[in-house]
């Protein structure tokens, strides 16, 4: 059960002692796992019906892992992976894992320079992509000056960078043994991107430790199929590949993104048990008209994450369950992973109680604790379970630390007396449109190069369900300037930045903004400008 501290004002989940032991490596635990039950179904790929047992899991990495090593990869590398999911991309980062190299998941739809950042940071020494983004991906590495091997998921240019050739026989298969590669608290397992002030995105380390204690609780889920649209680029999709391995569960893999003609398709030829979307998906499904003629009873449970989940598509998701499951509503962070959810009690507009094995606090502007019903922002710490902090950025690591080491969330919430986690605004300026992470800084800057704009403050505004945030500019234009037109405007975001960043919520024009004393724009009063309608 949540406890509350009053003295130390801290709220504190469950302690329980992780079932596997984080001081081995997660690949030695996979291997282990996998031989359990090897006839099991471990994989179903939803595009062309293809099933992979545990064995035939096994067997792939194994061989990966062989390859990898004989070509030199181990400790301390990383792989950039820009990749859909695809039949062998589970094994592959399994395999990666076995042998210490961490992986670091990319959008697929990133554009050249983003790759190219995340791809500097890291000093990736290998990549593997999709034959749909393999040039970008070769504009990437070019930009980085990259000399490691690409390989492609399916459908390869050409032999030599087929990721099929790590998959072929090696005669050694059957001597393979999964070495302990050193300290799992510091040894990485994979990066995953999260986006600072500055728009550009930051390393967040996860070691092999923090992935084990991540399954604590060990439930068999063998009789359940788990679908989850997400590409390992989320925490998510990340989390549903290693239930399968940790859980005994079945992952059903798409390529495609999702639409709600592809998710009717699946239920229908799936018994989908686990089911994983955020609020914005939700809300398409639950309002296409095929949703009444559909059986939904397979469905015991429905996460919904990744955004603002709203009471009224909460009610809804919960009337298309009830009977045979519910929804539930969770709330992480990159760099700490899962922190609380309302998997027994749901209240209006609360996340839920805090997890196994994590604390939290509410801080004040100045540091200090707060107690029941006070809004400050959300610490948090993992019990046993350090921050490796930012790959190869110490600055931003310490920075992301209060002056006790807890984590800051950059979240404003409060705890009622039941304990449930409520949060109430972003204290940071990164905002979400379906799921996916928009800097008003990096939109700002492409405007800003457009002439005739003297000040820009993007902002986002809610969609009519308010499952997302539209990507919204506000433009002051300069006197003697051209004079600027959304259309202008909203063509140039289109042509230089990736889908998510375009200008959904519009452009608006006004004479002055609201600034401080040191002359900056007030981000929060002008979106609350947008909304009031002093700025149309």
């Amino acid at each position: 059960m949540t406890s509350y501290d009053r003295d130390r004002r801290i709220w504190s989940g469950p302690r329980q002692p992780c079932v596997f032991n984080p001081e081995c490596n997660y690949g030695q635990i996979v291997m282990n796992l996998l031989e359990r039950s090897p006839d099991k179904v471990i994989q179903i790929d939803g595009d062309t019906g293809a099933t992979m047992t545990r064995a035939e899991m096994r067997l792939r990495i194994v061989r990966a892992a062989q390859h990898l090593t004989k070509l030199g990869y181990g400790v301390g590398d990383i792989a950039s992976v820009v990749a859909v999911n695809s039949e062998n991309l589970a094994p592959l980062v399994l395999a990666l894992q076995v042998i210490g190299v961490g992986f670091n998941a990319l959008a697929p739809s990133f554009d050249a320079d983003e790759m190219a950042h995340m791809m500097r940071q890291t000093e990736s020494k290998l990549v593997f992509c999709d034959a749909d983004n393999y040039d970008t991906v070769q504009v990437a590495t070019r930009k980085v000056g990259f000399g490691g091997r690409i390989f492609v998921m399916e459908n390869a240019p050409n032999e030599e960078s087929a990721v099929d050739q790590l998959f072929r026989t090696t005669g050694m298969e059957h001597v393979f043994y999964p070495k302990y590669l050193g300290d799992s608290y510091n040894l990485i397992a994979n990066i995953t991107c999260s986006s600072g002030t500055t728009g550009l995105p930051k390393g967040v380390c996860y070691s092999h430790a923090q992935t084990i204690a991540g399954f604590c609780k060990v439930a068999n889920f063998d009789d359940g199929i788990c679908l989850n649209f997400s590409t390992l680029y989320w925490g998510t999709g990340v989390y549903v590949l290693n239930m399968a391995v940790m859980n005994n569960s079945t992952r059903l893999i798409t390529r495609r993104p999702f639409s709600t003609d592809l998710f009717f398709e699946l239920i229908r030829k799936y018994k989908i048990r686990f089911l994983y979307t955020p609020a914005s998906y939700a809300a398409a499904i639950a309002s296409d008209p095929r949703v009444a003629g559909t059986d939904l009873t397979s469905i015991k449970f429905w996460a919904l994450g990744a955004s603002n989940v709203s009471e009224s598509i909460r009610d809804t998701v919960d009337e298309l369950v009830r009977g045979h499951g519910r929804s539930y509503n969770f709330y992480g962070t990159s760099e700490s992973g899962f922190l609380a959810a309302d998997f027994f009690k749901r209240k209006p507009n609360a996340v839920g109680k805090v997890g196994t094995n994590m604390q939290v606090r509410i801080l004040d502007e100045d540091g200090n604790p707060l107690g029941v019903g006070e809004q400050g922002e959300v610490v948090v710490q993992s019990l046993g379970i350090k921050f490796l902090g930012y790959y190869k950025n110490e600055e931003a690591s310490r920075e992301a630390l209060d002056k006790e080491g807890w984590f800051r969330t950059g979240d404003i919430g409060y705890f009622d007396e039941e304990q449930y986690l409520y949060l109430v605004d972003r204290k940071k300026d990164i905002f979400k449109y379906m799921g996916n992470q928009v800097s008003p800084s990096e939109v700002e800057a492409v405007i800003e190069k457009l002439p005739g704009v003297q000040h820009v403050c993007v902002t986002g505004l809610p969609n009519e369900d308010k499952t997302s945030d539209l990507v919204t500019a506000v433009i002051q234009r300069e006197p003697a300037g051209p004079q600027l037109t959304a259309a202008e405007v909203i063509d140039h975001v289109a042509k230089h930045l990736s889908d998510p960043k375009h200008l959904r919520g519009g452009v608006f024009f006004v004479e002055e903004f609201p600034m401080t004393t040191n002359g900056k724009i007030i981000r929060r009063k002008v979106r609350q400008m947008l909304l009031d309608g002093v700025i149309n």
